[in-house]
């Protein structure tokens, strides 16, 4: 967790210092991660509230923590659908979203994701409006930490349509369930 807290620091302080103190845009362009890397192909087609769109989707989360473009798809390598998530939050430059993993007959597919118990409702939380990136992420591993729950969450960079979208946070949907909320 203290490399990823330095990490932000100097992304911030970086992007920030400078004479007029405004955020720089940067093209991002890079070829290997330490985060985990989700590749989605929505096959041309624009992801909307609702429905639910067929997309593909490939992570990439190797063992010794350093992930490239080029690897094999080694953590899930099949077919979701997909749907944009929030309500106001749609609008934002990095919207958030809401998959599910499917099978071949697109029914629930259950399977890990990042280490965390099998399911199939993910979502892909854009923390556009927290430039820390980390307040709900902190917060849901302080609380699972203390032995209440809250979604598991990790952070991962998101490539859609091979075009590279950021930092998301996958965490696992809220919902009944006896590896979620046990009710």
């Amino acid at each position: 967790m203290r490399k990823i807290f330095y990490i932000f620091f100097l992304l911030f302080f970086t992007s920030c210092n400078n004479e007029e103190n405004e955020i720089i845009a940067v093209d991002v362009n890079f070829q290997e991660s330490n985060l985990p890397i989700v590749m989605i192909d929505t096959y041309g087609e624009d992801i909307v509230d609702e429905p639910r769109i067929d997309a593909y989707m490939g992570v990439i989360n190797n063992a010794n923590g350093i992930n490239n473009i080029g690897d094999n798809f080694n953590d899930y390598d099949g077919k979701i659908t997909i749907e944009k998530r929030g309500n106001s939050s749609q609008d934002q430059e990095k919207p958030p979203y809401r998959f599910e993993t499917v099978d071949n007959n697109a029914e629930n597919n259950n399977v890990q994701l990042l280490g965390f118990p099998e399911e199939n409702d993910w979502i892909l939380y854009a923390p556009w409006s927290d430039k820390s990136l980390l307040r709900n992420v902190l917060i849901y591993s302080l609380s699972n930490e203390m032995g209440r729950y809250a979604p598991r969450s990790k952070f991962v960079e998101l490539y859609l349509n091979d075009e590279y979208r950021g930092v998301y946070v996958l965490m696992e949907k809220i919902k009944r369930d006896k590896n979620r909320v046990a009710i």
